[in-house]
């Protein structure tokens, strides 16, 4: 199946399936013609259809004209799709922590999932979406999602035990980066700068590092590049070990981790 040839049907069309139709659209992968929708609040749908000139349905003709679907409710609303989806349609799961185990057993063992966690950064090009497959995955509905989520940023796959620490690391990650570039703006302001000019500060600083590491430097190398001794960089990494800043952080990430297996066992 060409992914331009695919008909795609949303389930719940919140803010991440807002975010991949527009990278959708904006990367001309699949006609607007060919992709419906449906949200529970027909307020919201009828407003998302206007703004985003795509149609919306009813969930039982949506499950028969698309070749794929895209699940993006609430975990404690999935039963409810479910018990009206047929076995064997495959179907993309935009569900932290809900396992492929759950999906088989309203849907059958033969049913192809795709389990997907994209973040936040997706809405400008720089994701970070992690795959996770259900056995004997068709390749070609494998390559139309890397096509879908690729045009966001980029994609990894992992085996689904370790996808709830993927999900801390890539799915919340960008949360908490959130919070140490507010608190190195609020530092700044605090000492006379502007807050404006303190977060673009801030913000540079994380994507000029990022870029750095992504495209293959290592975070110790470069760690011992500018630690000059007696600086003013190592006083700073003087004070993170005292306070031991990396283990929190890693507390952070493992907490995220945690909550994502336990969701797991919360949907029944």
């Amino acid at each position: 199946m060409k992914v331009s040839d695919c008909k795609l049907g949303f389930v719940g069309f919140g803010h991440m399936a807002q975010v991949i139709y527009q990278a959708i659209e904006h990367a001309k992968l699949i006609p607007r013609s060919q992709i419906s929708f449906i949200q529970r609040d027909p307020g919201k749908m009828k407003q998302n259809e206007q703004k985003y000139g795509l149609t919306s349905t009813s969930l039982e003709r949506l499950v028969e004209t698309s070749d794929l679907i895209i699940l993006g409710v609430r975990p404690q609303q999935a039963h409810l799709v479910l018990e009206k989806l047929p076995p064997g349609k495959p179907l993309i799961s935009l569900l932290a922590g809900v396992k492929i185990a759950y999906f088989q057993e309203h849907l059958g063992s033969e049913t192809p999932i795709l389990r997907v966690m994209p973040n936040i950064a997706s809405a400008v090009g720089e994701g970070m979406s992690v795959f996770t497959y259900s056995p004997q995955f068709p390749e070609e509905i494998k390559s139309a999602a890397h096509l879908i989520f690729g045009c966001m940023g980029q994609v990894m796959e992992v085996s689904e035990p370790l996808a709830d620490i993927a999900c801390g690391i890539a799915g919340s990650g960008p949360g908490f980066v959130f919070r140490l570039i507010e608190a190195m703006a609020r530092t700044g302001e605090k000492e006379g700068l502007s807050y404006e000019t303190a977060l673009k500060m801030a913000a540079q600083v994380f994507v000029g590092a990022g870029r750095l590491v992504a495209k293959g430097s290592l975070p110790e190398t470069l760690i011992q590049q500018i630690g000059v001794p007696n600086g003013v960089t190592v006083a700073g990494f003087e004070s993170m070990r005292q306070t031991r800043v990396d283990e929190h952080f890693q507390e952070a990430i493992l907490a995220a981790a945690k909550r994502s297996k336990a969701l797991s066992q919360e949907i029944k």
